[in-house]
């Protein structure tokens, strides 16, 4: 049995799929389409060491041009064709969309389209994202004829807000709570009281993200609070269309409390050095920092929104504020300044309800069952 997952790049599906991908290699033969022009020796035996057969595709530009997309999508099928796996994994909104074309004429195998992240597609007015919107439409449209494939979100208001807005006329859908999280690797730090309470940002540099509100809530926080920090992990890409403006970025790096881009292996020490994640983002499919963040015990602040939402339960865990609030946000982190002892106390939660409902092998059965249940 073959199964295929085709992802744009590979720092993306390192960070975010690799030992999902390393459980379902243990029980088939496993392919990686993505691009690999960039990757280092150690990244590919590392693969290799895992059952996962790499294939290089070059990513399509950043900026939208249909000559490149389709480009990208004749040298995919033409991969798919000669690999000939049996399941194929298109992996977010944007693969899928060129992976629902190419299983329109071709067919044969059990395509599963993964949807993340759609609150920034879905809300905007960009002229570029609404000619994006319409080409998922017409892609999706003719699925509808076809019986094998299945659209996998990673929460339900996702799975919602998608057949609300008429993406997709297929009722083909269902729920996988994200890709897994690794305990063993994400080990668990005690919070012990100290003196100083420090606040971790880390997601790309985006305006999505909520990176504008957390440097407001801070500098509000700075002022009234000696015991007070914060720090600020991620990428800063001016090519993105979404990204935060220079000012914005000058104004962090100036706070010297920027630590730039965290290669996800040392991700686990950029937690220890806090004692609270924030992430006011917009909307996610299912953050998995914050699952990180939650398993090596720290208390979650995040935006009521979908994605996020899953994450904390019943404020046992951390608190929902909401979105573009900076002084909802403010006020929630001020809980923690004045009450530090919460910090200790919701990080043993943390760890607990994440490990329970989003580790490695809880996610990892779910995959695999659908690959199952899904027999071509």
């Amino acid at each position: 049995m073959k199964v295929c997952f085709v992802v744009s790049e590979l720092p993306f599906f390192l960070s975010h799929r690799l030992d999902l991908a390393e459980t379902i290699a243990k029980n088939c033969e496993f392919f990686l389409v993505t691009d690999a022009l960039k990757a280092t020796k150690g990244e590919i035996n590392n693969l290799t060491k895992r059952g996962i057969k790499l294939i290089n595709l070059r990513t399509r530009s950043k900026l939208f041009g249909l000559r490149d997309y389709l480009r990208y999508t004749l040298k995919l099928r033409k991969i798919i064709k000669e690999i000939s796996p049996e399941y194929i994994f298109f992996i977010t909104l944007e693969t899928s969309m060129l992976g629902a074309f190419i299983h329109n004429f071709t067919g044969g195998k059990k395509s599963f389209f993964v949807i993340t992240g759609l609150a920034h597609i879905l809300t905007s007015t960009n002229l570029k994202v609404l000619i994006f919107r319409v080409l998922n439409r017409i892609g999706y449209f003719f699925l509808a004829l076809k019986k094998d494939h299945l659209f996998i979100f990673q929460n339900h208001d996702d799975l919602e807000l998608f057949t609300e807005k008429r993406m997709t006329f297929s009722k083909k859908t269902h729920v996988i709570r994200g890709n897994g999280v690794d305990s063993n690797f994400f080990k668990y730090e005690e919070r012990k009281p100290t003196d100083e309470v420090a606040f971790l940002f880390s997601s790309r540099l985006l305006v999505s993200k909520g990176v504008e509100e957390f440097m407001s809530a801070s500098k509000i926080l700075k002022e009234r609070y000696p015991n007070f920090s914060f720090i600020i992990a991620g990428k800063f890409d001016p090519s993105n269309p979404e990204t935060i403006s220079e000012e914005l970025f000058d104004e962090i790096v100036k706070s010297e409390k920027y630590i730039g881009e965290i290669s996800h292996t040392k991700m686990p020490d950029t937690y220890k050095k806090a004692s609270v994640f924030v992430l006011p983002s917009y909307g996610e499919g299912l953050p998995k920092a914050a699952l990180e963040a939650g398993l090596t015990g720290l208390p979650l602040i995040l935006t009521d929104v979908p994605g996020c939402r899953d994450c904390i339960n019943s404020n046992k865990n951390g608190f929902l504020i909401e979105p573009r609030n900076v002084k909802d946000l403010t006020e929630k982190m001020e809980l923690f300044i004045q009450n530090p002892s919460s910090i200790l106390e919701m990080g043993i939660y943390s760890r607990e309800y994440i490990q329970q409902n989003f580790g490695n092998e809880v996610i990892g059965k779910e995959y695999l069952k659908i690959i199952k249940e899904s027999k071509v």
